[in-house]
């Protein structure tokens, strides 16, 4: 089928063909024609060689005609053939490759072209053309460009680099009164060539006459981002300004955002968009909102009218987790809203309500308060804002802003801030499930993240090849570490086997304890390694790092607080791994120092809400207690005194690092060993002194409460239906060594 071109006016002729220079060695042919092209025009060299490379590009002219440009890079003159479908026009035209360039000729190239025409040429020359014949280091190229430019827009609008939040970082701003919707590339001209800028941009509320700032955060250096033409193409036009600097040395950006820091959407654009350009960057926006605070506002008024405060508003990846309370004696409220540079979001729809007290405004009483809790999943990490905006919205159709105080930003702060924003007795699954557990659950992986050994220091010569591997993660506590080392100097069957690693998690106590140890190393000529995390990780990050440190074939994780009463305990432990039983992880018996059963095996119990609890078995017996004197399979065993082969523990991966500070990593163990088909042991043989969670009591981020709830719902929703079946058939059968039925077991935790 024949491809035939319609024109007007009838007997379509070529009107006008003409050649130039883009470029020292790059040619372009402009060829008008006086109708719509609606097939893919054809230039050809009349020799029938083939031009290489070689781009188009089809452009409408404001009187409905067609205007063509090829560009090509001629080695010789060639006389070229150009036509616009099989029955279309056609024309014939030299192309010297010794032409001069005329910017005259260049800036004739947008004459009569419409809107969107302009765009596409700027366009093509900046991206495609720029790339496809290499020209970004092209001064004729640049030249022809800015006179593009110069052409689309005349005067002298500009652009200034305001200030430079890092090195290879700037805010660029500029005003328009053009929508200009996404920005799709930008782009630098300079006397040296054409740069491709990354860009974020934001626009901020138009003023009085309509005329809009626009702020850039651009990356590139004092060089790159130097005196030239910045080109932004967005998806509704274009902006050209001539680029510069604001002053002789940009702001700071603690000065720059200083007066414009009550422009709560420009604050999260620049949150959002520098803290994931580098560490450098993520540090100047958090030092940025530190530095210079907006003051907090909550609206505390008589005690007969409305009252609300956000006290919580942490900005996480995956959601941002608000608390605080309201009063609302007369029903005047109707919600609070989440105010964000995208969108309002209400929260009444995600909150979570229980009743509270907060002191009222004249500070002499506590007046009773409605407290909340929400989180609101982002679709993409906002970063760290410390500050996120609220509202209180009223019935009557009013409006009063909330600002929360700058908030915590590093994950220890803020788990301790989430773990208090619930009172116990609220804590309810489907509050740990829908707001809780999903913040608690990154914040974890924050702490984790940010928490490894900094230095390691030896005291004495270093086993060559030690059997065993004894981890002690130290916390604060102190106070039992000489008894615990004398029991261990005094013990022959530890001091040519085993290799001692105190991993301490409170490196504020490093030299305390490097010079505790050295002193009784000299003492003891026990040797021992002291691993000294950056911060507080929590027990499991603190036992695997010790686990990392180990050379022993035999791991034994021991708590600080726990005393061995005799010789071999740890020998005598590990003979019973493996075996015709399968024996993948043994604990001893643990007394209370007045000789009270403390530990004999761990087994699992449902609460009032259908939570799996950690339970000892006999706990508070006589240390004598017949049935805890035998030696027996059992669902688990605690952490404070736990032996299993090295590459057992490696091969399940450790203890699990999500539970928090300190609680259940030890039943999550166990119950992961016995997924790979080995067995839990007891053995009550061996009996050592627990003086029981002594320094997770000096842990200001424990709550027994929150943390250890919040622990075992993790426990039971990742365990459930195992724990459910292990204790079925637990229970099942007598215990033994006892002449009562398993049912009867004490149950205290």
């Amino acid at each position: 089928m024949l491809e035939i071109v319609p024109l007007s006016p009838a007997g379509g002729h070529a009107e006008s063909i003409r050649s130039l220079k883009l470029a020292s060695d790059v040619s372009a042919v402009v060829w008008d024609i006086p109708g719509p092209c609606s097939v893919p025009p054809r230039c050809t060299r009349q020799d029938g060689e083939a031009i290489a490379p070689l781009a188009s590009l089809r452009l409408t002219r404001v009187d409905g005609g067609t205007r063509i440009i090829w560009i090509m890079r001629p080695r010789t003159s060639m006389r070229l053939v150009v036509s616009a479908g099989t029955l279309g026009p056609s024309e014939r035209i030299e192309v010297d490759p010794a032409d001069p360039f005329i910017g005259a000729d260049v800036a004739a190239l947008v004459e009569d072209l419409d809107g969107r025409a302009r765009i596409s040429l700027l366009t093509a020359l900046l991206t495609s053309w720029c790339g496809a014949f290499r020209l970004s280091r092209s001064a004729t190229y640049a030249e022809a460009i800015q006179l593009l430019a110069s052409e689309l827009q005349p005067g002298d609008a500009r652009a200034v680099v305001a200030c430079r939040p890092t090195r290879d970082t700037a805010i660029v701003e500029f005003a328009t009164t053009a929508d200009l919707g996404t920005v799709s590339s930008a782009h630098v001209v300079t006397a040296h060539g054409v740069r491709r800028l990354t860009v974020e941009a934001h626009a901020r509320k138009a003023d009085s006459h309509g005329r809009r700032a626009m702020v850039l955060l651009a990356d590139g250096d004092a060089a790159m981002l130097g005196a030239g033409t910045l080109v932004l193409i967005g998806e509704h036009g274009i902006a050209i300004r001539t680029l510069g600097q604001a002053t002789k040395a940009p702001l700071s950006l603690l000065r720059w955002w200083g007066a414009r820091r009550n422009d709560s959407a420009l604050t999260e654009f620049l949150v959002r968009t520098l803290s994931v350009r580098s560490e450098e960057a993520r540090l100047a926006v958090i030092d940025m909102q530190a530095r210079a605070a907006v003051p907090a506002k909550a609206t505390e008024l008589a005690a007969f009218q409305p009252g609300a405060e956000v006290d919580l508003a942490l900005s996480l990846d995956g959601g941002l987790l608000v608390g605080g309370w309201f009063r609302d004696p007369q029903g005047l409220i109707a919600g609070v809203d989440h105010v964000a540079a995208g969108a309002t979001r209400p929260i009444e729809a995600d909150w979570h309500l229980f009743p509270g007290r907060v002191g009222s405004a004249e500070g002499t009483t506590r007046d009773d308060a409605t407290g909340f809790i929400a989180y609101l999943p982002h679709d993409k990490p906002a970063g760290p804002i410390l500050q996120p905006r609220f509202r209180l919205r009223l019935k009557s159709g009013g409006e009063i802003s909330l600002i929360p105080r700058p908030q915590p930003i590093d994950a220890a702060t803020m788990r301790a801030g989430a773990l208090r924003a619930v009172p116990l007795q609220h804590a309810t699954g489907t509050v740990l499930s829908e707001t809780l557990g999903p913040a608690l659950a990154e914040i974890q992986r924050r702490v984790v993240a940010s928490v490894s050994v900094a230095r390691t220091e030896h005291f004495g010569p270093r086993l060559a090849e030690p059997m065993f591997s004894i981890i002690v993660p130290l916390y604060r506590v102190l106070d039992f570490l000489r008894f615990q080392i004398a029991a261990f100097a005094t013990d022959p069957g530890l001091r040519d086997q085993a290799e001692i690693i105190f991993v301490l998690d409170s490196p504020e106590q490093a030299d305390d304890v490097s010079h505790l140890l050295g002193g009784l190393y000299r003492l003891y000529q026990m040797p021992m390694t002291l691993a000294v995390m950056s911060g507080n990780g929590g027990y499991a990050r603190a036992n695997n790092a010790g686990v990392e440190l180990a050379r022993g074939l035999i791991v034994n994780l021991l708590n600080s607080d726990v005393i061995p009463t005799g010789h071999d305990w740890l020998s005598r432990l590990s003979d019973r791994l493996g075996g015709p039983g399968k024996v993948g992880a043994i604990g001893p018996k643990l007394l209370f120092e007045d000789g009270s059963l403390q530990h004999a095996g761990l087994y699992f119990q449902r609460d009032a809400r259908g939570t799996w609890l950690n339970h000892h078995f006999y706990k508070g017996m006589p240390g004598g207690h017949a049935p805890a004197n035998a030696a027996r399979p059992v669902p688990a065993v605690t952490g404070a005194c736990l032996v299993m082969m090295r590459d057992t523990f490696q091969d399940v991966g450790g203890f699990t690092e999500d539970y928090v500070i300190g609680d259940y990593e030890d039943s999550d163990i166990c119950l992961k060993i016995r997924a790979t088909g080995q067995a839990i042991a007891y053995e009550p043989g061996v009996a050592l002194y627990h003086l029981e969670r002594r320094s997770m009591r000096r842990n200001g981020d424990y709550m027994r409460g929150i943390a250890s709830r919040y622990n075992s719902w993790l426990h039971s929703q990742r365990w459930d239906g195992v724990i459910g079946s292990l204790m079925q058939e637990s229970f099942e059968r007598p215990e033994p060594g006892s002449s009562t039925p398993a049912g009867s077991r004490r149950s205290a935790a």
